[in-house]
């Protein structure tokens, strides 16, 4: 029997809500044609400058709300290094903004939004690039010299002000993951496990138990197998292994590091990639129904989806809209299965569904029992003797299009497996 890794309880709570969005309020749409990571950022954007006129996190998180989304990431310190919160660390943050007189706090708000509307808060701090430093993540340091490690200092004072002041964050992001301290980056451990012992940490340092993974693009697109599992060795992505392969990860790799998948909500061709807003660029915004075909091609290859908010100069998410009938179509495509098998039990790796013949199913969704670990290697469905799918992971869940195929029986068959499994439950969804 081969190793199998298993996930500890916040990671397993982590992959049932499946849908978040990350949420970029970025200084630099001030001044699109300014370097975020140049040190005179300051200058040129100074938060004298910034008072947006609409700037409402209850209406950032409403938005997500409506979507359908059951955990919010804010990024409160993005490349410019300009803090949301009225930081202590330096004079670069929203205390400086004209915006509440300088009382403001964009993170506490956010915070309190995201109780109201039942959705657990995240954090995001890119401790690697920072503009108001002149720290460049495309550039190497002497990570052990004094320059770095005096900004070192300022992200490990920063961070515990976001991690001590707002309560139980549910998880911390880390884009483009940390230097680990042994090579000079910042010692994170000890402020976790002091102030956010629970928190799940995208690419967060490797001893922390709860880590997630990079899906290695931000298409919104999984690998068709995904595993939870890597043995990369690091949660953070260091370019050292091929993007797809970062996003695979191992069947029998050594770290329960599940995969996030995220996307802007916005095309690439946008401001920032599709991150960051842009003025009139209405027509770069993602269909609903190409959102979901996202869905289906992350949360239904055992990832999650993390889908991104632009939100504009005026401080409002201007394309609520978009959300709102992502989030209708969400619930009309998976809301009620027509057929639902809760732990079905197999008879020799095989289980028999039985339909009418008659409906037109649009997907099929298995979950497998993960709370001991992956087990399932290979599997096939066949309806009515025909294969129509094929794969190696199911985890979390597996969603396989069926453009409408009706059948009489459709058989689930395991080839291959590591130990005994189980089947969480099967669940068809009719075409409408």
């Amino acid at each position: 029997m081969s190793y199998v890794a298993v996930p500890s309880e916040r990671i397993l709570r982590w992959q049932d809500l499946e849908l978040g969005v990350l949420i970029h309020y970025v200084m630099d749409i001030y001044k699109p044609d300014c370097h975020q990571k140049q040190k005179a950022i300051a200058k040129e954007i100074p938060p004298s400058s910034i008072n947006p006129s609409r700037l409402d996190p209850e209406q950032w998180v409403r938005a997500a709300y409506k979507m359908g989304a059951k955990y919010a990431i804010l990024v409160a310190k993005h490349g410019t290094g300009f803090a949301l919160w009225p930081t202590d660390v330096n004079d670069y943050s929203c205390k400086y903004m004209p915006w509440k007189d300088g009382k403001g706090d964009i993170v506490g708000e956010f915070i309190a939004a995201c109780k109201k509307y039942g959705l657990l808060p995240g954090l995001y701090y890119h401790p690697t690039c920072n503009g108001y430093y002149g720290i460049d993540n495309g550039v190497k340091y002497d990570y052990k010299g004094e320059m770095y490690q005096n900004y070192v200092h300022c992200v490990e004072r920063q961070v515990e002000e976001l991690w001590s002041r707002y309560g139980e964050l549910f998880e911390i992001w880390f884009d483009g993951g940390t230097i680990p301290p042994e090579e000079g980056g910042p010692d994170l451990i000890p402020l976790l496990n002091k102030y956010q012992p629970n928190a799940i940490c995208f690419q967060g340092p490797k001893d922390w138990p709860h880590n997630t993974r990079w899906v290695g693009n931000e298409d919104g697109l999984a690998p068709a197998d995904c595993w939870a599992t890597t043995n990369a060795g690091e949660a953070r992505y260091d370019g050292s292994i091929p993007d797809e392969q970062a996003g695979v990860g191992d069947p029998d790799g050594k770290y329960y590091w599940p995969a996030e998948t995220d996307m802007p909500n916005r095309d690439h061709a946008a401001f920032g990639g599709g991150w960051g807003w842009g003025a009139n660029e209405k027509d770069h915004v993602f269909s609903p129904e190409y959102l979901l075909d996202c869905f289906v091609r992350s949360v239904g290859r055992n990832s999650n989806l993390l889908v991104g908010m632009a939100i504009s100069t005026d401080g409002d998410f201007e394309d609520e809209e978009q959300f709102v009938r992502f989030g209708q179509l969400l619930m009309k495509t998976f809301g009620t299965p027509e057929i639902l098998l809760e732990k079905p039990l197999s008879a020799e790796g095989r289980i028999m569904i039985t339909s009418d013949g008659k409906t037109p199913m649009a997907y099929l969704s298995v979950r497998e029992n993960i709370e001991r670990g992956q087990h399932i290697r290979a599997f096939r469905f066949f309806a009515d003797g025909h294969e129509i799918a094929a794969g190696h992971c199911i985890g979390h869940r597996r969603i396989v299009p069926l453009s409408g195929l009706c059948f009489k029986t459709l058989e689930f068959i395991v080839d291959e497996s590591a130990g005994d499994y189980g089947i969480r439950d099967i669940a068809l969804y009719a075409k409408e």
